[in-house]
């Protein structure tokens, strides 16, 4: 059988997705000089993980794992090479991932002190907007789609979070609370660190040309 790799309390979050706690150090095992890219460690698993349900137990050959992002937390998410597959197939026919997974990973990979203020802004913004969060790991985002007009990543050094929004800083009104910055060609780049400023977060989003 050879070596294999174990991961207790694995959390399912999919069929072939799994989230895990899996510490930068256990991380090396798989991949001795990984590059740290966000916050998530992602795990791509070539061949067939056990899983077993009632003990929440992972387990594949180490051999068989391709570490696609090296995370500075203890969460990662394990994705099996049938997800991967079944995605493919659900695209070539025109359909389109379950509403809402990609917002759920966002919500899952928060750290505790993270967790109330970024489960309260997602609140806020599909209150007002429909649409689904992609998770990038080379840039540790998670980018709106299918209109990409704003994107957030988790900064647990600091309490907040990094936000993008689609537009230069003098296109929008001006803020009270929130300093927008110059980002990438097109868009600003502001922080939200606290609760009191996700209503003028909105009130910015309503701001942004949408596609």
């Amino acid at each position: 059988m050879g070596l294999m790799f174990q991961i207790h309390d694995a959390k399912q979050l999919d069929e072939g997705v799994w989230k895990v706690r899996l510490s930068p150090s256990e991380v090396r095992l798989l991949d001795a000089k990984p590059e740290t890219t966000g916050p998530l460690s992602v795990l791509l698993l070539m061949g067939t993980p056990t899983f077993d349900r009632d003990s929440r137990c992972l387990s594949f050959n180490p051999v068989a794992a391709k570490l696609l992002a090296a995370g500075s937390t203890e969460t990662a998410i394990v994705i099996g090479a049938s997800a991967t597959e079944q995605h493919r197939q659900s695209t070539a026919k025109g359909s389109s991932p379950a509403a809402g997974s990609g917002d759920s990973n966002f919500l899952l990979s928060l750290t505790s002190e993270l967790k109330e203020l970024g489960t309260q802004i997602l609140r806020e913004v599909r209150s007002q907007f429909s649409g689904d969060l992609r998770f990038f790991p080379k840039s540790g985002k998670f980018v709106e789609t299918p209109d990409n007009f704003w994107t957030v990543r988790p900064q647990s050094r600091d309490g907040s979070f990094r936000i993008t929004v689609r537009g230069r800083p003098e296109s929008f009104e001006k803020s009270k609370s929130l300093n927008l910055k110059p980002d990438m060609t097109g868009y600003s780049s502001l922080k939200v660190s606290r609760r009191g400023q996700i209503e003028e977060l909105i009130r910015l989003l309503k701001q942004v040309r949408k596609k």
